[in-house]
């Protein structure tokens, strides 16, 4: 009886039994604290991994949010240095407004003394300039030239057209070749001596007292040669000069500053002859003195 309910076998096995039974039993009561363990392990690693995952969408939320917030910085920079250039560029394109300021006619005329209107300026080469006056219908002159200077921050009249002076004395004074293009060539004969190239040759007469009754006289640039050959055809036998290139009781320009040209006849060296001679000719004929010591603005009173 005792053997069914316990034999040795089950006694022996009772204890492998008992022992089977709290192996078991002890087995089961272990493996609940070690994944207790693995299970409180695991929400530390996930509570640490959603702790690590806000803090790093924290910090890329500060920085943009995305990747393309960096370049936007970036961008925001550039934009300055692309705007930056826009306000150096201007002074450049001011710059040229140089140009005819430096050449304006308004100024040429008050500065340089020119007392008409309607001054044109036909070339302007930065101090230097060649202008023109249209003179109205009626007056004397016909369009007149100059050429100008700026000195001292100020147009002053260098020349008139034509002049005494000529192409390489300009060049060496400073002038723009483009300017003293309209000069003559100081290696003609023509240029230094304001010779017209006329069938009669100008004259150069002495400043001794003598008397001159003067025929016609010209002023109109450009027009020179062809007025003084007209009215030596008209008056045979007459002579004609350049007044600043004669003597200094002769007007040496006009009122523009442009040289005169005049046809003349030797008188006497009496007021008695010049006038007779003045009034044979008849209007517009007028009497001078060859000398240096008349007044230039004065005509001789008959």
């Amino acid at each position: 009886m005792s053997n069914p309910s316990g034999g040795s076998g089950w006694d022996g096995s009772s204890g492998n039994d008992g022992g089977w039974g709290r192996a078991a039993y002890g087995t089961a009561q272990r493996a609940p604290s070690r994944n207790g363990l693995m299970w409180a392990m695991g929400v530390l690693i996930v509570v640490l991994l959603v702790v690590l995952a806000g803090v790093g969408g924290y910090l890329v939320a500060s920085d943009g949010g995305e990747p393309g917030g960096v370049p936007a910085s970036s961008t925001s920079f550039v934009e300055p240095a692309t705007v930056s250039p826009g306000p150096e560029a201007m002074p450049a394109t001011a710059a040229p407004s140089e140009r005819p300021s430096g050449c304006d006619p308004d100024e040429i005329a008050s500065e340089a003394g020119i007392a008409r209107r309607n001054v044109n300026v036909d070339r302007c080469a930065g101090a230097w300039a060649l202008a023109h006056v249209v003179v109205a219908q009626g007056e004397p002159a016909g369009d007149t030239q100059y050429i100008v200077s700026r000195v001292g921050g100020s147009w002053t009249r260098y020349t008139g057209i034509p002049s005494t002076i000529c192409r390489q004395e300009a060049e060496a004074d400073g002038m723009p070749a483009e300017i003293a293009a309209v000069l003559d060539d100081c290696r003609s004969s023509g240029a230094s001596t304001g010779d017209l190239g006329l069938s009669v040759p100008m004259s150069r007469p002495a400043c001794d007292g003598r008397g001159i009754v003067v025929l016609y006289s010209a002023v109109t640039p450009g027009a020179y040669a062809q007025e003084i050959s007209a009215a030596l055809a008209q008056n045979p036998g007459a002579s004609y000069l350049r007044t600043d290139m004669a003597c200094p009781s002769l007007r040496a320009r006009d009122e523009n500053g442009n040289v005169i040209y005049a046809v003349y006849r030797a008188s006497g060296y009496s007021r008695q002859e010049l006038c007779a001679d003045v009034r044979a000719m008849g209007p517009p004929a007028y009497g001078r003195w060859l000398d240096t010591t008349s007044d230039p603005t004065v005509l001789v009173t008959c």
